[in-house]
């Protein structure tokens, strides 16, 4: 199934393939720009994002562990949440802006 999403300036493009366990592999990328805050000067700005992504949706509670794959539970697979909970994990980064990546804090005298 092909998943064509877009939130808060994000989009998810990729491919699904559901699982005979009922697990759901999502491969593909994410891209766009978020608004976030820089945790220097409170700011915002527009990050950009631009990665693949790669997916294992499982039912909670999960047990294992993926070197390939991130790990969501979710009780019933919906795209749409899954991109709110990635803004939100960007949102919640170590955002700097620009400005503040030019500064220089910390100077040892």
């Amino acid at each position: 199934m092909e998943i064509n999403k877009n939130f808060q300036g994000l989009e998810l493009k990729a491919k699904s393939n559901k699982l005979k366990d009922g697990t759901f592999i999502i491969e593909g990328t994410l891209q766009g720009s978020v608004e976030v805050e820089c945790i220097k000067c409170l700011k915002t700005f527009k990050k950009e994002v631009n990665e693949n992504v790669k997916f294992k949706v499982v039912k909670p509670p999960y047990k294992g562990f993926d070197e390939e794959y991130d790990i969501i539970e979710m009780e019933k697979f919906d795209p749409v949440e899954l991109l709110k909970s990635e803004v939100e994990l960007i949102k919640n980064d170590y955002n700097v802006c620009d400005e503040c990546k030019q500064k220089e804090f910390n100077k040892e005298f």
